[in-house]
């Protein structure tokens, strides 16, 4: 069988469709949770928690684990099995043989799942590799493997507008996105800072000023907001911020790769405009599925500033990563003075 997306998943799901054997990961954690819940409460019901046993993928004996799975179930319809977070890399090769064997003489009264919620199982990279293929591809011949990426910015937040309509309360179109851009799309955190605003509100309006002052944005999102100071020429504004992301206490170099990063986005979208090509074009020239917001939002206050301008303020933060990495000079005083280059150099026409 394929590999499959969420939303096709969650539909053989609710038509009862059920494998025997599931391979579930990708980058919309919640997404992956849910799924793995999903097919357990159709298989087992609504009390289906006491019947499954969960192992766990670091720690994983791959003798016992193929011993459960020819395991006749007493007390429920099926044997449930879930894995998480195996990496298969980490296995011997006597190991992953068995393993394989396992997967590919499983029985019908077995139902096994392998989720990943704890790291990147692709480093990355569009496709899986070594060990971890041979597992995939195992799980591919007898079951279901199922990618969940990250939302949209307009399913993410119409998720959120559901959510928090669910728990009695309201939220804008506009706010519910800024909510998603805030926690850079991750519906794992949404979810989290959602049940902490719903219950701040009780039943009444999430507001814009809620969400700036209840949701701890992340320093991606903390760093373009003072790259559009920047090309704002609001100094005040730059210089607030720069100094909210010391306070935070994140690492100078991890603040001023956030920072360029930005540029980098603000330059690739100012340099499109000037080529008469589109957002879409961008997101997937430069790889930004999954980030399709940050290349919109940079549309849109990239006009302010010219092309040179952002050119020169790239080249102030690459001087300014040499001059972090090679002299012993305060790292503050070093990112104070780039921004300080920047606005300037956001001035000239």
């Amino acid at each position: 069988m394929p590999e499959t997306g969420s939303d096709e998943l969650l539909k053989t799901i609710r038509q009862g469709d059920i494998s025997s054997v599931y391979y579930i990961y990708g980058r919309d954690i919640l997404t992956v949770e849910n799924a793995t819940k999903a097919i357990f409460k159709k298989k087992l019901g609504k009390d289906w928690r006491e019947n499954v046993e969960r192992l766990d993928g670091g720690e994983l004996d791959v003798s016992g684990l193929a011993d459960k799975m020819e395991m006749c179930p007493m007390f429920s319809e099926c044997n449930a099995l879930l894995v998480n977070d195996l990496n298969a890399e980490e296995l011997t090769a006597d190991k992953l043989e068995l393993l394989l064997d396992s997967i590919g003489n499983i029985p019908d009264s077995t139902l096994l799942i392998f989720n990943i919620t704890g790291f990147d199982i692709k480093k990355g990279k569009k496709a899986f590799s070594g060990k971890n293929k041979k597992l995939v591809d195992a799980v591919m011949k007898k079951g279901t493997v199922c990618q969940c990426e990250l939302k949209t910015a307009s399913q993410l937040s119409k998720w959120v507008i559901d959510t928090v309509g669910k728990n009695g309360c309201t939220i804008s179109g506009s706010n519910a996105q800024k909510l998603c851009e805030y926690c850079l799309m991750d519906s794992l955190q949404v979810a989290g800072e959602l049940k902490k605003l719903c219950d701040y509100k009780n039943g009444g309006e999430i507001t814009g000023e809620d969400i700036d002052i209840l949701v701890s944005s992340q320093m991606e999102t903390d760093s373009f907001k003072l790259a559009r100071s920047v090309i704002a020429m609001n100094a005040n504004q730059s210089f607030i911020i720069l100094e909210e992301l010391f306070n935070k206490r994140n690492e100078p170099v991890a603040v001023l790769s956030a920072i360029s990063m930005s540029f980098t986005d603000l330059y690739r979208a100012r340099a499109a405009i000037a080529a008469g090509r589109q957002p879409e074009e961008v997101i997937v020239d430069f790889g930004y599925k999954g980030r399709d917001f940050a290349v919109r939002n940079a549309f849109r206050d990239c006009r302010k500033i010219s092309l040179e301008s952002l050119r020169k303020c790239i080249c102030i933060l690459r001087d300014t990563d040499r001059q972090l990495k090679q002299s012993g000079s305060s790292s503050k005083i070093a990112l104070q003075t780039a921004l300080t280059r920047m606005i300037m150099a956001a001035r000239e026409k």
